[in-house]
């Protein structure tokens, strides 16, 4: 690679530890961005060797920053996984996002023939400066709309408070690296590497189920992102009605705000009115959109 045209380069601690602190200024709707640089973050430093190079590949993200002297500007910034799977978060405080548009239309970290997933959060012209790239590269077509959510958050200090009863029938306890391939089959997304996805999850990030007292049966489950937010709640159409979602949401925002010192977001689809008067009816707030685009086909 030759980096003199190269407009991006991986950032240093001390510029994630600067675009952290600018994100934090714009609490709530920031809270996506401060939450996936967290979680690089973390997930960096705690898997090494043989574990890093076993985990999904959403997990092995690096932080990418536009290659100048004064790389924080416009807290521009990339988080791109790894080749077999690219997945692309990305954010800048620009209007219009100039800079950032030029990194995506420039860029070689991003290999477009890998199809990738690309998250777009807020509402600050970069959806259009994707689309413009896209276009440009003469395959607009292959460029879908896999995913309309709306990101909700909670302050820390008001998930750290919570309190939750158990339903009777059940036990809550961490899920297992088993129980990956129930989520997975749960999960309209499904594909060749999200079963490795939840089993980093769940090795590594954070994961809780309901399981039956009679027959230790998973009936219900919520994750930690790699977004670090509350993400796959689901129970079994069978034991709907019970209280379990809200008891597993509860204890997942309890489980971020109260032991991994962070606010609580997640992100759900429009569409998706039974979680969102959930959520709403815990105390979680919308405080933006987010997107996810498909480049090309499912691999």
């Amino acid at each position: 690679m030759n980096n003199a045209i190269e407009p991006l380069r991986p950032a240093t601690p001390a510029e994630i530890d600067q675009l952290v602190n600018i994100y934090e200024q714009l609490l709530p709707e920031s809270v996506q961005f401060v939450s996936l640089l967290q979680n690089i973050v973390r997930i960096k430093a705690a898997l090494q060797g043989t574990a890093l190079e076993q985990a999904s590949h959403r997990f092995r993200k690096t932080i990418y920053v536009p290659n100048k002297t004064n790389p924080i500007q416009f807290a521009t910034f990339l988080a791109i996984g790894m080749d077999k799977t690219i997945f692309v978060a990305l954010n800048t405080l620009e209007q219009p996002p100039s800079e950032l548009e030029d990194a995506i239309r420039k860029t070689s970290y991003i290999k477009w023939h890998h199809n990738p997933r690309i998250v777009v959060g807020g509402d600050n012209g970069i959806r259009e400066s994707l689309y413009k790239v896209v276009g440009e590269r003469g395959i607009l077509d292959s460029i879908n709309l896999s995913s309309d959510s709306i990101n909700y958050w909670m302050h820390r200090e008001k998930g750290a408070t919570f309190s939750y009863d158990v339903p009777d029938d059940v036990e809550l306890k961490p899920l297992l690296v088993e129980h990956a391939k129930v989520i997975d089959d749960l999960w309209p997304y499904k594909s060749n590497e999200s079963l490795r996805y939840f089993e980093t999850v769940i090795q590594h990030n954070g994961s809780l189920g309901l399981f039956d007292k009679r027959d230790g049966q998973l009936v219900a489950c919520v994750i930690k992102t790699d977004h670090d937010g509350i993400g796959h709640l689901y129970t079994l159409s069978e034991r709907n009605n019970r209280g379990y979602g809200t008891t597993l949401a509860k204890a997942m925002a309890k489980l971020i705000a109260a032991e991994h010192k962070q606010h609580v977001h997640t992100f759900i689809e429009r569409t998706n009115n039974r979680s969102i008067k959930l959520f709403e009816k815990l105390g979680f707030v919308p405080v933006n959109q987010a997107q996810w685009f498909k480049i090309g086909q499912n691999q």
